[in-house]
């Protein structure tokens, strides 16, 4: 599978997941927002640079930065 291929795959999943948590009630959307976002930290280690293509796991960064934006703007 190419990078191209795995990016269009996150975004369908950003798509599905902010339309998902945007039906929870409002408490719900902050827990998972936050969880989210403490996810997004832990995949921002240096860690999992080790043995990856650097412009895939640079991209996935991004998404998750972006999923993590979107998910805070619903909560």
């Amino acid at each position: 599978m190419n990078a191209q291929s795995v990016l269009g795959i996150i975004h369908a999943q950003e798509l599905l997941i902010v339309s998902l948590v945007r039906a929870l009630p409002a408490g719900e959307r902050r827990k998972v927002s936050d969880e989210f976002q403490s996810q997004v930290e832990l995949a921002e280690a240096p860690h999992l640079s080790a043995g990856h293509d650097r412009e895939m796991t640079d991209a996935f960064r991004a998404h998750i930065r972006k999923l993590s934006i979107l998910l805070a703007s619903c909560s």
